[in-house]
C-alpha cells in the first residue's frame, strides 16, 4: 500500500506529464538526497555521483514525453536510471584514471563502511546493539549489503531491487535471505531477534 508521500510524489508527476513544469523541482528536491546517499556508497568520487544524477533528472526532463509514460515506479525507475549511468561513468573513467573501487561496479560494489546505525536512531535499542548490527552488516558481501541497503533503508520490493540490481527476482530473493542467514551465523540470538523485527518492521 502507498503511503501519503508516495501519492503526492505521484501527483506531482502526473502533473509534470502533463505540462506542469513546475512542479519538476519538488520531484527533484523529494528523491535527491536518497539518491545521493545511494550513489556515495556506489562510488568514492562525488563528483561522479552528482554529474550522474544531474544528467539523469536533466534527461528525463527532456524527454519526459518520451519515457513518461512507460514509468510505472518513479521512485524504482529513478533508482534504476541513476545506478546505471553511476556505473557506466565508472567504466568509462576507469579506462582513463584509478578511481577509488572495490572489484567490479557492476553488482558487486558497495560501501565497506555502510552504517546501518544511522538507520537505527529511531529505534528504542541501546547504543551496543546497534554497534553490532553495523559490524555485522559490514561483514556481509558488497551484493547482500547493497540488497539490505535497498530493502531495509528504501522498503523497495523484489521487483524493484531486481531491476536496480540486474538480477532476476528469484535472485534478489535468495541474496536477501542469504544475507540475513548469514547475520544469523554471526549474531547472538537476542540480537538476531532484534534486527528481524527491526527488519520486518523497516521493511
Amino acid at each position: 500500500m502507498k503511503d501519503n508521500n508516495v501519492k503526492s510524489v505521484d501527483f506531482l508527476w502526473y502533473l509534470f506529464l502533463n505540462g506542469d513544469d513546475k512542479v519538476f523541482s519538488a520531484i527533484y528536491h523529494q528523491y535527491i538526497e536518497r539518491l545521493l546517499s545511494y550513489g556515495y556508497k556506489l562510488c568514492q568520487d562525488r563528483d561522479l555521483v552528482h554529474d550522474s544524477i544531474q544528467e539523469m533528472f536533466l534527461d528525463l526532463f527532456l524527454k519526459r514525453k518520451k519515457t513518461g509514460k512507460k514509468i510505472g515506479n518513479l521512485k524504482a525507475y529513478l533508482f534504476v536510471a541513476f545506478r546505471n549511468g553511476l556505473i557506466k561513468k565508472i567504466k568509462k573513467q576507469n579506462k582513463y584514471k584509478s578511481i577509488e573501487l572495490v572489484e567490479d561496479a557492476e553488482n558487486k560494489y558497495f560501501d565497506s563502511n555502510y552504517d546501518i546505525q544511522n538507520e537505527l536512531i529511531d529505534f528504542d535499542i541501546s547504543n551496543e546493539l546497534k554497534e553490532k548490527l553495523s559490524v555485522a552488516v559490514n561483514n556481509l558481501s558488497p551484493k547482500q549489503k547493497e540488497i539490505i541497503y535497498l530493502k531495509f533503508e528504501e522498503g523497495l520490493e523484489y521487483t524493484e531491487i531486481s531491476a536496480i540490481m540486474k538480477i532476476s527476482v528469484e535472485s534478489s530473493r535468495k541474496l536477501l535471505y542469504r544475507a540475513l542467514l548469514a547475520l544469523r551465523k554471526i549474531l547472538d540470538p537476542k540480537t538476531v531477534e532484534v534486527f528481524f523485527t527491526l527488519f520486518f518492521k523497516k521493511s
